[in-house]
């Protein structure tokens, strides 16, 4: 004969475990989904002679440098999932011309990135502080899907302070 508190004890035991798989399916299914950290820095482009090339700060002296101003943005795919890269740019705070965004033609871009790869693309930073004046509102990577990573505005001020900064120490 079976007890009788068997029959609820196995009811909230499955009820139990059903809440737990389906706890870990909605974890694992958000945390699988591609993620981009986007960084974008006032840098000199340095060609190795091999080359390739690579950014340093405006600040070092290093032979090679170039005395052009870049903004180099760097995106690292944080997930495994592979996201593929295929443009970035910005929007104005204030329509330009009728336009409410801007397009960098990218140099090496579409790429796809798998998990902890990463990839710069770079634009010269104008006289005036372009991209990084204070006509532009933030600076964004999109991916194939249309999602836009885009910088936060914390970010977007110190980029805006560093090419100030680097604009203002090249001038001298």
């Amino acid at each position: 004969m079976i007890p009788w508190w068997l029959t609820p004890l196995l009811a909230i035991w499955g009820a139990f475990l059903s809440s737990v798989a389906l706890g870990w399916n909605f974890y694992r299914d958000l945390t699988s989904r591609p993620k981009l950290k986007v960084e974008v820095k006032v840098r000199r482009i340095v060609v190795a002679p091999g080359g390739q090339w690579y950014a340093t700060a405006p600040s070092l002296n290093i032979e090679g440098a170039s005395e052009q101003l870049f903004i180099v943005m760097s995106v690292v795919n944080i997930r495994p999932r592979p996201v593929r890269w295929h443009g970035w740019g910005g929007i104005y705070k204030k329509p330009v011309a009728g336009k409410t965004g801007f397009v960098i033609i990218p140099r090496g871009l579409p790429v796809t990135l798998k998990d902890g790869d990463t990839h710069s693309e770079y634009t010269e930073l104008a006289a005036s502080g372009y991209p990084a004046d204070d006509t532009v509102k933030r600076l964004q990577a999109w991916d194939s899907t249309g999602t836009n990573w885009k910088l936060s505005w914390w970010q977007m001020r110190r980029l805006r302070r560093e090419a100030k900064e680097a604009l203002a120490s090249s001038a001298a």
